[in-house]
């Protein structure tokens, strides 16, 4: 007797389907040839536009930001899968979501505190725990804050905006009140 092996298949989609919840997906981008080899402005889930990532001798380059002389890596990609995401979308020259890809779920990995009088800090937030993302935290004149997005990031949806300018604020404003407690500067860390 045959046995029905229709359940084992569901549960295997099941499953790989709950593994893949909540992954940043690629929604849009047009890889163009350049001098070193290809780059492309990458639109994922909510979004969010990364811009200027680069295919280099076969490795995905992620765009950095340059400032008086200095170098900074900004955007980081934190998971194997979006990386090979990324290859297969410039070996295939072009790539498209097909489904409704949902909002990315945001968490707060590291405050650092900064010496600048209007960039006091630095919150790296996690897009869906596969892109890390540099936001500085400027304060005014008048005391209010508000997040400076990195030269090639961008997000379109406006309440994903205010979703990242809240986190980071929050993240900024927790760190704190538990550094004044402590009588340091330490470097938070989630």
């Amino acid at each position: 007797m045959k046995k029905n092996k229709f359940p084992a298949c569901i549960a295997a989609v099941l499953i790989l389907s709950a593994l893949n919840a909540g992954a940043l997906e690629i929604t849009a981008a047009a890889p163009a040839a350049t001098e070193k080899g290809k780059a492309a402005d990458f639109v994922f889930s909510g979004s969010v536009i990364v811009k200027n990532i680069a295919f280099e001798k076969g490795a995905v380059v992620m765009p950095v930001t340059e400032y008086k002389d200095r170098v900074y890596t900004d955007i980081r990609l934190l998971s194997k899968s979006l990386y090979e995401k990324l290859g297969a979308c410039f070996s295939e020259k072009k790539c498209d979501y097909a489904g409704k890809a949902a909002k990315p779920k945001l968490s707060v990995l590291e405050v650092k505190p900064l010496k600048s009088k209007a960039r006091v800090a630095n919150v790296i937030l996690a897009f869906d725990g596969d892109l890390s993302v540099t936001f500085g935290v400027i304060k005014k004149v008048s005391g209010e804050l508000w997040a400076a997005y990195p030269a090639n990031f961008e997000v379109k949806d406006p309440l994903l905006k205010d979703l990242i300018e809240n986190k980071v604020k929050e993240a900024f404003n927790s760190a704190f009140r538990s550094d004044k407690r402590a009588g340091g500067a330490a470097v938070v860390k989630k």
